[in-house]
């Protein structure tokens, strides 16, 4: 595709008729015959092939419609696009204040090489359960060519919330496992998944489903890296999962699980744990309502902010997109909020809008846009500088971060790097430098009361940080290619 993509009847400040804030959600996905470019415009309920509109989701509710998706389902057979998701037609409000949810639904649709688009699947919300609740939303697809079956997660709900199962000839789902199970990759017959967790109801954890037996195994106890011998568990908010030749690697706010299937082993790194003080929780989810896409191979992953976030620009940079390298993860930019990730080969393709998905309902959609980004410069060294606050008020070696340490952040490509720590008394900072390999090494630095500056340039991998008494402390790091 030669030139930028314009979408016909795409139109900023779109009605949506009381939709999610401003943000856009906009999935992309090259169609497996045709080779159109399939845009899902997930908040005002639209889908484009090449640029047309080709439909408006007139196969579910009564106008005017909301949504379509907001957590990345899209997926794909030899002859057909899957995209799934949810929608509100006619969206309402109940005379409490609350989201009406009688009539929302949970979807998923095809779409053939003629762009004719067919429904495949839908839940709607019934008596069963209160009408500001709503049936488990469609958050990932992944296509079987063995079975001829789609796999879809629903992890945003109330009820019917897991791992379901839909054989395509005869459109009969099937549930699976339980759980806010979220994103999916699959290995060796076996399907590896995260869990949303956006309550903090459950234990962060890796689901394994085996698909020949139907088992379901549960992995929530990881190895700490920077502290050898030890094991955590955590409740954090969980995004995506890829997989890097013989391994797969999650994403949970503030934290990076590397798993090792063929010796049972899943090691948990500090990556981006930072301390954001409007829920003292890390800013950005690895993934989170966002695509993942694989240049030759290379997986790449948007660290988007957390959902109702108010101000996480004021603080940090919007969206990080990062290259999941096997040893080093990269950061290549950031970016306004990313929804969308597709390759052709030539070009990254990304679907992006100036706003967060939060929880502030309007009735105009927000700007969004599908970009494209020449895949030579996006595996070469990061294209913009960085800066992220890792730490701002009350510190206890104790219970802060993750067994006290905060930051995990990947230097790899910028030429220049540095900390900025302010304490409130003298303290020691230690400084862990690691890798995907698992080898640690650590300095310690005497800081004095107030702002101290530290060269990070020695170090070329992860860096964490822990200090040695509680103190009030902010901490920024910045990074320049």
């Amino acid at each position: 595709m030669g030139r930028d993509l314009i979408l016909e009847g795409f139109i900023p400040f779109d009605e949506v008729a009381l939709g999610h804030h401003s943000f856009r959600c906009l999935y992309v996905g090259f169609h497996p015959r045709s080779r159109s470019l399939i845009v899902h415009d997930g908040h005002a309920a639209r889908v484009y092939a090449d640029g047309r509109l080709i439909y408006s989701y007139e196969k579910l509710g009564a106008q005017p419609r909301v949504a379509g998706d907001t957590h990345a389902a899209m997926a794909w057979s030899r002859d057909l696009l899957f995209i799934g998701g949810w929608l509100k037609a006619p969206p309402g409000v109940l005379p409490n204040g609350l989201q009406d949810m009688r009539s929302k639904f949970s979807h998923i649709h095809a779409i053939d090489e003629a762009n004719r688009v067919d429904l495949i699947w839908w839940r709607k919300w019934d008596n069963k359960i209160p009408p500001n609740h709503w049936y488990g939303e469609v958050t990932d697809l992944l296509y079987d060519a063995h079975e001829d079956a789609v796999y879809f997660t629903r992890a945003d709900g109330h009820a019917e919330l897991g791992l379901w199962r839909i054989e395509l000839r005869e459109r009969r789902a099937e549930y699976l496992a339980e759980g806010t199970i979220y994103k999916m990759e699959l290995k060796d017959d076996k399907i590896y998944a995260t869990l949303f967790n956006p309550a903090l109801m459950e234990d962060s954890a890796i689901v394994i489903y085996n698909m020949r037996d139907g088992s379901v195994n549960r992995v929530s106890e990881f190895e700490f890296a920077l502290d050898q011998g030890k094991r955590i568990k955590v409740r954090r908010r969980g995004g995506q999962i890829v997989q890097l030749q013989n391994r797969l690697i999650a994403f949970y706010a503030g934290i990076l699980v590397y798993i090792q299937p063929d010796k049972g082993r899943y090691m948990a790194f500090p990556f981006l744990e930072t301390n954001n003080p409007e829920d003292n929780m890390p800013y950005h989810v690895g993934g989170v309502r966002s695509q993942k896409a694989y240049v030759y191979g290379i997986p790449l992953v948007a660290f988007n902010p957390w959902d109702h976030l108010k101000e996480p620009s004021a603080r940090a940079d919007v969206t990080l997109l990062m290259r999941i390298d096997a040893v080093v993860p990269q950061i290549m930019a950031s970016m306004g909020f990313i929804s969308g990730m597709a390759t052709d080969g030539e070009y990254l393709y990304l679907g992006t809008s100036h706003t967060n998905h939060t929880g502030v309902y309007t009735y105009r959609s927000g700007m969004g846009g599908i970009f494209k980004v020449p895949v030579n410069k996006v595996l070469s060294k990061p294209l913009t500088p960085v800066r992220l606050w890792l730490w701002d008020g009350a510190y206890s070696k104790e219970v802060s971060g993750l067994s006290g340490w905060f930051g995990g952040i990947p230097l790899k490509g910028f030429g220049k790097r540095r900390l900025k720590v302010r304490a409130d008394r003298q303290v020691v900072l230690t400084i862990a430098e690691y890798s995907l390999s698992g080898h640690v090494r650590t300095d310690n630095y005497q800081l004095k009361g107030g702002w101290n500056v530290i060269d990070l340039e020695q170090y070329d991998d992860i860096v964490a940080f822990k200090l040695s008494d509680n103190a009030e402390v902010s901490a920024e790091v910045v990074l320049e290619p």
